[in-house]
This record gives C-alpha cells, structure tokens and sequence, in this order.
C-alpha cells in the first residue's frame, strides 16, 4: 500500500497509515529487487520442509526502503550474506496431499549486480 497523503508505503497492506493516520490508501505494486539486511539459517524445519534445510531466511529491504522477510532460495549459502543483492522468483511453496492443490508465492534469491 501507499498513502496518498504522506507518501508511506508498506508491505503488507494497511487501511489507515500508520504514520499520518489519513485513509487515503492506494495499492502499490512493491518493487522486485532490494538487500539482505539481515538473515538466519535452520537447520529444523517445520512439517512438509524437511527438503529445504537448511533453510535461509532474509530480512529484505525493497529498493523502495520497506523490509519483508521472507525465504531465500536458488542461492548458495556462502552468497547469502548482508547487503547481498536479491530479487523476487515465483516458486512453488508447498502442496496438499489430499486435494493436490498446490500453493505458489514469491520468495527471493541472491542476484550478482
């Protein structure tokens, strides 16, 4: 989202600013590419991601200065690092075995700039 008032924009999306307070709140496609600011590796997964360990998890900053955290995948483990370029990917998440439905998201992979 983005105020139309003070121009804050935030990931995930709000309905009154938390910086002006104001409603005029407009959708805003949040920028694909930003930094690791921050990062952890598990080595414990939760059910259904015991094939992904270890697991990263980056606190990203957008090109646009909002954080998001999310996991970080395709990278080898000594390119994930602070300050590292990143961009979104499309990727599969996770499926239900019983309806076969499967549930896709973005996540985020280091990218050599």
């Amino acid at each position: 989202s983005i105020c139309d008032s003070c121009n804050y924009e935030s990931f995930p999306k709000f309905n009154t600013c938390p910086k002006c307070k104001s409603h005029d709140i407009s959708d805003k496609e949040m920028p694909h590419t930003g930094k690791i600011i921050s990062y952890t590796l598990s080595y414990e997964s939760m059910p259904g991601f015991e094939h992904e360990l270890p697991m990263s998890i980056g606190l990203i900053k957008l090109d646009n200065g909002v954080n998001i955290v999310s996991q970080l995948v395709d990278s080898e483990v000594e390119d994930i690092k602070i300050n590292a370029n990143v961009k979104s990917v499309f990727r599969k998440i996770n499926a239900d075995g019983n309806s076969g439905q499967i549930y896709y998201g973005y996540k985020f992979k280091v990218i050599n700039a």
